[in-house]
């Protein structure tokens, strides 16, 4: 009973493990640091550099020649528990690592009325490595890595027009580059290396009628990539197969669409509240192709990942204080669901219903600014049943937790 048992994990492993690599719980969804610490309720207000992000519209409120620099450091602790009375019992680790992402951008008014720019930056990137010593009863014994490294990096020509003095349309082109890694037990050890190129857009419009009040929209297309690279198992030979294949793995990367609104009670107090919508049942199936007939026939249908993802809707509120004119402070809240059920929750990359919490300071000079700032999020833990796993569901029986540490500081001088 007990082989038994641990053999039918390690066969659901081997097949499924990669169903995690594109889960909410890695897709940040934010940018720049004083919109991250006002919870990214930003669509609203986009008064900086990282309205390219959240609505390029606002680009139209710079007045100045603007270099912008922004880093972060993303550094998750996720957590994975699971025992079976008298075989065995787990109590995982991931290891701790700093996830480092920024951005670079550069803005210029041509008019009173048009503006343009180049922003550089990640929207999106994560991983997470076990240690797989501490996993050996899912393996039968035998030592694997387990790791995935996913990411994009987008670069964005931008232009935005004010269109009358209460209305400003903004839009971008998106040159995605994204790529994945993925190391899992498979016909003995698996790994996956790909990367591919996508083009999309952002349209945003924002609203002012007074210096009170503002309400933005924003319409981020989805992305059709094939990402192209490698595969290999090392188990591949035992049937007569080479151990390294080409791969390439179509996916869609959601649209997304937001609206804000921005309140100022009074000149010191600013107030941001967003709701924002991730269109995921487009990844609900991501499938895998190989060049080699052998590694066709025996693994191509067991790499194609089916999510069961459904659509979320992000809720974000923000506030600003300004206690003079060289000093903010921020603070922030943003709730964000997980687009896939228990049955589909694994250990590389999982998925949670995140709560973040946001705080940070923005220090003003007449040609700088410096912003700096703290998210933390706290996913409740996802309990799976072993009755909750199907024979062809991917999820992981146990106990899956996670939060996330993101530090975050940024520069912006005005020329």
């Amino acid at each position: 009973m007990k082989r038994f048992l641990t053999l039918s994990v390690v066969v659901g492993l081997m097949v499924f493990l990669g169903t995690g690599l594109y889960s909410n719980g890695f897709n940040l969804n934010s940018n720049g640091t004083k919109a991250i610490t006002m919870g990214g309720a930003f669509i609203g207000l986009a008064d900086d550099y990282s309205a390219v992000f959240w609505n390029p519209a606002g680009l139209t409120q710079m007045k100045q020649t603007t270099l912008s620099l922004f880093g972060t450091d993303i550094i998750p602790d996720a957590g994975y528990r699971f025992s079976i009375p008298g075989a065995f019992a787990i109590d995982a680790k991931a290891e701790t690592k700093h996830y480092f992402s920024g951005s670079l951008g550069f803005f210029k008014p041509l008019s009173e009325n048009v503006i343009v720019g180049i922003y550089a930056y990640v929207p999106t990137g994560l991983g997470v490595t076990w240690d797989g010593s501490e996993l050996l009863p899912l393996t039968g014994g035998a030592m694997y890595d387990w790791k995935t490294y996913v990411g994009i990096v987008t670069v964005s020509p931008v232009v935005a027009f004010k269109l009358s003095d209460t209305f400003s349309l903004g839009v971008t082109l998106n040159v995605n580059y994204g790529f994945a890694e993925l190391n899992r037990p498979g016909l003995g050890q698996y790994s996956e290396k790909t990367d591919g190129i996508a083009l999309g857009t952002t349209v945003g419009m924002l609203f002012k009628p007074s210096d009170k009040f503002s309400f933005g929209l924003t319409y981020r297309t989805p992305l059709k990539v094939t990402l192209k690279g490698d595969a290999t198992m090392s188990g591949a030979s035992l049937f007569g197969l080479p151990t390294t294949d080409s791969a390439s793995r179509k996916v869609t990367f959601p649209m997304w669409l937001g609206a804000g609104i921005a309140l100022k009670p009074s000149e010191k107090l600013t107030i941001t509240a967003d709701a924002q919508y991730t269109n995921w049942k487009k990844m609900d199936v991501l499938p895998m192709s190989f060049t080699n007939a052998g590694w066709k026939l025996y693994f191509e249908g067991g790499t194609s990942l089916e999510l069961a993802w459904k659509d979320t809707v992000q809720l974000r509120l923000g506030l600003e204080y300004k206690t003079s004119e060289k000093l903010a402070i921020r603070a922030g809240y943003y709730y964000d669901p997980n687009p896939g059920p228990p049955r589909t929750q694994t250990i590389l990359l999982p998925e949670h219903k995140f709560n973040w919490l946001t705080f940070g300071l923005g220090f003003y000079s007449s040609n700088m600014t410096i912003d700096l700032g703290v998210e933390y999020g706290f996913g409740k833990d996802v309990v799976v049943g072993l009755a909750d796993v199907g024979v062809d569901d991917p999820g992981m029986p146990g106990t899956h937790t996670l939060s996330i540490l993101v530090p975050t500081v940024a520069f912006q001088f005005r020329f």
